[in-house]
């Protein structure tokens, strides 16, 4: 921190002797023009040297720290969790669970980005372990799968110039339960996101600063999850509060500051934790 400070402190001297060389030398004092020029060679030397510093540091500045970090002591456990694909009435055969089975229907579907529309006849409604619902649609001689979510997906379905979404079309059509069938669902989706692969232990806690609302808050990182759709997360509690709480890495967009006041990327830090450690 002391290096930073005095390197910003001959930045901005510099900046300044330069700035004032180069109104002397506007003015065309003729008396200093020859020492004028040398310090404003000089500052201009120095500028140079420090916003390169700053570069060097700036690209650098992780891998530096990481290397003089002390590790803290990391448990690793692998987990194998056995999924269940069970729930209510239904049950997946080689992952996939058929919902609905009936009279084939005709209906056109508008795909996004898709100028043309598709056409079909709808035959099956499946749910697939990827959490994601598909229909079979037979066009010609072919089965098309089309996916649908039913929290994100925008295809519109036509059935006899009525319009559909997914959900509509689940109730008023294939006269399916939504509460049930989306329950399913959310139990297959758990499957995949709620099952921890890997769980690093911090034992110790380690004791980082995060910005809450634009507070600094410490927090002690308790433990780091991979989850087995990689999805990631860690466990911390608030030393204040003394409330853990499970965090999604992707939601911690600020650096977090350890008590020496060294900044670093949070996804840097973890990732260089499980090189370090043995995750085979």
């Amino acid at each position: 921190m002391k290096k930073v400070l005095t390197i910003k402190l001959f930045l901005v001297v510099s900046v300044l002797v330069f700035i004032v060389t180069s109104l002397i030398a506007y003015l065309n004092n003729a008396f200093m023009f020859e020492f004028v020029s040398y310090l404003k060679l000089i500052s201009l030397i120095t500028i140079f040297v420090c916003l390169s510093i700053f570069i060097i540091k700036l690209i650098y500045h992780d891998k530096w720290l990481l290397k003089k970090l002390v590790k803290p002591n990391v448990i690793k456990t692998v987990r194998n969790n056995e999924k269940s694909y069970e729930y209510l009435d239904y049950r997946m055969n080689q992952g996939v669970a058929l919902i609905w089975e009936g009279d084939a229907i005709f209906a056109n579907f508008k795909l996004p980005g898709d100028n043309k529309n598709f056409s079909g006849y709808i035959k099956q409604l499946c749910l697939k372990e990827d959490g994601n619902f598909y229909l079979s649609v037979a066009n010609g001689h072919k089965i098309e799968q089309i996916a649908f979510n039913e929290l994100t997906s925008s295809i519109k379905i036509t059935i006899n110039a009525t319009y559909y979404n997914f959900k509509s079309l689940c109730k008023d059509v294939l006269k399916l339960e939504l509460n049930k069938i989306f329950k399913f669902a959310d139990h297959v989706r758990k499957q995949l996101s709620l099952n921890e692969k890997y769980i690093f232990t911090f034992d110790p806690p380690t004791k980082v600063f995060l910005t809450v609302n634009n507070n600094k808050e410490l927090f002690e990182i308790e433990k780091y999850y991979i989850f087995q759709n990689n999805d990631k997360a860690i466990q911390m509690k608030s030393v204040s509060k003394q409330k853990s709480a499970l965090a999604p890495i992707e939601n911690i967009k600020a650096k977090i500051e350890f008590e020496n006041g060294e900044k670093i990327d949070i996804k840097k830090w973890l990732e260089y934790l499980c090189v370090m450690t043995d995750i085979n």
